[in-house]
């Protein structure tokens, strides 16, 4: 896959993760405490798109380039075993690099907390769903030419 794809299924990725977040985070009016301040969606939304990206830039691009080269080293003629292997290889991916993000941000105390694992392990899986979207489409292109 061209890197320039991969940048750009990198930055949906950014923006798809950080506007869930930023949703989900969010409070309405109604569901308020009195007395209490709440950061408005911009904000949420603005520092979820910059951790993310740091994530995303930081991490799980460049390994993403050596996992996709190994993989791209071993030849799989059926698209089945294909799928088994990316999947894999994203999960070892996503684990390594939720433990680089936890070692980094916890100061070593990563092992005790499993949510900065679990979100980077997300957000690699949601960053190998828009590159096989965007191959899929190109496909696609090719087979109607």
């Amino acid at each position: 896959m061209p890197f320039s794809i991969k940048i750009f299924a990198a930055l949906l990725t950014v923006i798809t993760i950080s506007l869930y977040v930023g949703i989900s985070r969010f409070l309405s009016l109604a569901e308020r405490a009195e007395d209490t301040y709440y950061y408005p969606f911009w904000y949420i939304w603005i520092i979820s798109l910059l951790i993310n990206a740091a994530t995303m830039v930081f991490l799980i691009l460049p390994l993403s380039l050596f996992v996709d080269r190994a993989l791209a080293s071993m030849k799989m003629k059926r698209s089945g075993i294909r799928l088994i292997y990316v999947i894999v290889a994203y999960l070892l991916l996503g684990t390594g690099c939720g433990l680089l993000f936890a070692i980094f941000v916890l100061r070593m105390d990563a092992f005790r907390h499993t949510g900065p694992k679990v979100y980077v392990l997300i957000v690699t899986f949601v960053y190998l769903f828009w590159q096989c979207i965007f191959e899929w489409t190109g496909k696609l292109r090719k087979r109607r030419s």
